[in-house]
């Protein structure tokens, strides 16, 4: 999925010259028909910009020379096969830009002075990858993932093995023969392992040094990537895992199970979900923050209270409805009309009091409309 910095968002919102053509539409993962129905409906929303266009006094030719880009777009194979949940084309005379995303957008075309920014508010610094530790005793393994694939990466760091780990050279060394314990369906309360061990082995010792020699190296390789860290591994080595590691990115829930039989489809299958409630957690505490605070002053869903509060930099957390539509100004300029579905050629008030809010560090966040609070479209909670 691509993401977006601020720096990109507040570039693309900045007024252009020239006309500046926004094309938005959902789309489907790959599959039977999916390239030939989602260029279809692209051709569609392109008709539609070159009426706007020649509507605001363009020739037909210039038109059809500015939307070039997107006419590109619907024989581009590789394209079409990574296609994700919703398309955005964004075209002027100086920018061509196009973003896959894996979140639903409205199908909507706008042409202006300046490109229609918040269906892609929610992109901003979204970056929903995960790394899972594939643990067993004779292969370790990192794997990188986002919500459609899961792939290994290379990481020296990281011992691949319980005898890489141990370095044991010695033909003479003792030998160690480690049996997992019962299969669950979590990464904790399962039996303990079964060791058997010759002369002076301490089965145990050997198994958690192997284990931090692991952890070790994955803070070397991670670095200072937060992503979530989800672990796979034989039941009886999830829980010496937890008990070594201090890495904060690691989850409590793991997949369970030898990871070597897994396959990498099937542990994507299993890990993702749990990756994904990770992501949605900084969403729930705002959510929370919103019903425990909901009476006191700290809470407004006043249009025109947000966008003074936004502009003065005191909103901290701003939540929209993903059905929320648009605000414009009325002649009267303490007065904020609210519209449904999506902005025409008028400003989109709410639009800029999310921009307000980012540029002065506060957040936005976007949630399905039975999941906003007191079932109200846009609620600020406000620093003071």
């Amino acid at each position: 999925m691509d993401t977006l910095s601020l720096d990109t968002i507040m570039r693309l919102a900045e007024p252009a010259s020239g006309p500046q053509v926004s094309i938005f539409l959902p789309t489907q993962r790959f599959g039977p028909g999916s390239q030939e129905g989602d260029s279809t409906r692209l051709k569609n929303l392109m008709r539609e910009a070159q009426m706007a266009l020649e509507a605001l006094g363009l020739k037909a030719a210039e038109a059809e020379q500015l939307l070039g880009p997107a006419q590109e777009l619907l024989n581009d194979r590789p394209l079409w096969l990574r296609s994700r949940d919703g398309l955005a084309v964004l075209l002027g005379k100086d920018t061509q830009e196009v973003f896959q995303f894996d979140l639903p957008v409205p199908e909507h075309v706008r042409v202006g002075d300046r490109f229609w920014v918040r269906p892609l508010l929610p992109l901003l610094g979204r970056k929903e990858t995960y790394w899972v530790l594939a643990l067993s005793q004779n292969r370790v393994r990192l794997l990188k993932g986002d919500r459609s694939t899961l792939l290994e990466v290379p990481a020296e760091e990281i011992p691949s093995s319980l005898r890489d780990a141990l370095k044991w050279e010695d033909p003479q060394k003792p030998s160690l023969q480690f049996h997992t314990g019962t299969s669950g369906t979590g990464g904790h309360g399962q039996r303990a392992a079964v060791f058997h061990g010759s002369g002076e082995v301490d089965a145990k010792k050997e198994i958690v040094r192997f284990l931090r020699e692991i952890d070790r190296g994955l803070h070397e390789y991670l670095g200072h990537d937060h992503a979530p860290l989800v672990l796979a591994g034989v039941d009886s080595l999830i829980p010496y895992y937890h008990e070594v590691s201090d890495c904060p990115m690691l989850l409590a829930d793991a997949v369970s199970g030898n990871p070597d039989a897994l396959g990498d489809q099937v542990l994507h299958e299993l890990a993702w979900p749990i990756a994904e409630a990770a992501f949605g957690q900084a969403g729930e505490a705002v959510l929370r923050i919103a019903d425990e605070t909901w009476s006191s002053p700290l809470v407004t869903t006043v249009p025109r209270s947000i966008l003074e509060a936004a502009g003065a930099g005191r909103v901290a957390s701003l939540l929209l409805s993903e059905a929320a539509g648009w605000w414009s100004q009325t002649t009267d300029e303490a007065a904020v009309t609210v519209h449904e579905g999506n902005p025409t050629d008028e400003e989109d008030l709410l639009e800029s009091a999310a921009l307000d809010t980012l540029t002065r560090g506060g957040e936005v966040l976007s949630f399905p409309a039975d999941r906003m609070p007191h079932g109200e479209s846009v609620v600020a909670l406000l620093r003071y």
